[in-house]
């Protein structure tokens, strides 16, 4: 643990329970039938079918916003 933290830390992390309960979720295998079943998880799931991801939808979004993307900008990740 860090020694100057912007939050103190919570009486359950103290004593271990978010750990536990992390832990026993990834044995059960709970994390991941979640990790499809997460809203905000379906919802970008349907943006990426929709093409909404691709490059061309990215240029037309930042174009719009002012931020005109150069050549190696294309390219990247994200």
């Amino acid at each position: 643990m860090k020694l100057f933290r912007y939050r103190k830390p919570s009486m359950r992390n103290l004593i271990g329970y978010t750990s536990a309960k992390r832990r026993l979720k990834r044995s059960l295998g709970i994390s991941q039938v979640e990790a499809f079943t997460k809203p905000s998880r379906v919802k970008q799931k349907v943006k990426r079918e929709l093409g909404l991801y691709s490059a061309p939808a990215r240029v037309i979004r930042q174009s719009s916003k002012g931020r005109f993307p150069t050549l190696f900008g294309l390219f990247k990740g994200k």
